[in-house]
């Protein structure tokens, strides 16, 4: 029976899965063989992998053993990871998306805004101390936040940024972004999910994912910003032994949030900054 005061984290791990795999037909629908680009391809993307991720979780909670617990949330994202290298591959967009040789880079020292994401982390580690754990429980996080990282980042810094490519940057990034913090939805579903924690979460993931799409496309390459977010995500693990989200506290929030819409900020300024860049560019040619 479902926990009246967390809904969806009790529900039956048979409706999850049915909800999850519902979602993900639908996204199946929204994509066209012979439309690669566009709003439809970019919300197909974004709605197969939310579906699947529910899904996913359906089957994790299906299970009662420990290893089950440790190993099966691998699916979680190795699912949705190798879905999103394969539409990559038959597109051959894995350049187009970022994973370009370093003398393709451009403006390295983009490399000091992104670093500046991990200030609340950093702080928040140094606050709290490193948790104990296990080396194998350890290697299991790390290597789950490493396919995590992968497929979260190709899909929104990389397939649904360049299936968007029609649009404005700043109306890319940004829709990008929100499709990002939405992905986070499937935590709801997480069982001892707190609600206002995973809302928070949303919201703090759209709003750094702008600072991410602007580098991303200002530097010409996805690896800086895989490599920040990895970072990102086991300073997190270190201090609370997980990546979930977590009800904040009011004091929290608040300096979170000012710091977060700074880095969004920063982002819409690099933005704007290569639309500069691009009319100097037309009016030399």
């Amino acid at each position: 029976m479902a926990d009246s005061a967390h809904f969806l984290p009790g529900l039956d791990w048979l409706i999850k899965l049915g909800i999850g795999l519902i979602v993900a037909a639908a996204g199946v629908l929204l994509i066209r063989p012979s439309r690669r680009e566009g709003w439809g391809f970019a919300v197909g993307i974004f709605t197969i992998e939310a579906g699947a991720l529910v899904a996913i979780r359906g089957i994790v909670a299906a299970g009662g053993s420990s290893w089950w617990q440790y190993l099966i949330p691998f699916a979680l994202v190795l699912v949705p990871g190798i879905f999103i290298a394969i539409v990559l591959t038959r597109l051959h967009w894995w350049r187009r998306v970022g994973f370009t040789s370093f003398p393709e880079w451009r403006a390295p020292h983009l490399v000091i805004p992104l670093l500046l994401i991990l200030v609340l982390p950093f702080v928040g580690l140094s606050a709290r101390g490193t948790m104990a754990t296990t080396a194998l429980v350890l290697t299991l996080q790390v290597g789950f936040v490493l396919i995590d990282i992968f497929m979260e980042e190709v899909t929104y810094r990389g397939v649904i940024l360049e299936a968007l490519a029609g649009l404005s940057n700043v109306a890319r990034v940004i829709i990008a972004a929100i499709f990002f913090g939405l992905s986070h939805l499937d935590n709801f579903f997480l069982p001892g999910a707190d609600e206002v924690g995973v809302a928070y979460q949303i919201f703090e993931a759209s709003l750094v994912g702008i600072l991410f799409g602007a580098v991303r496309l200002r530097m010409n390459t996805i690896w800086p910003v895989m490599v920040v977010h990895a970072i990102y995500d086991l300073m997190l693990v270190l201090a609370f032994g997980h990546a979930f989200p977590v009800a904040p506290t009011m004091p929290g929030f608040l300096v979170a949030t000012v710091v977060n819409l700074g880095l969004a900020a920063v982002g819409l300024f690099l933005l704007r900054a290569l639309h500069a860049a691009g009319k100097v560019r037309l009016e030399a040619a």
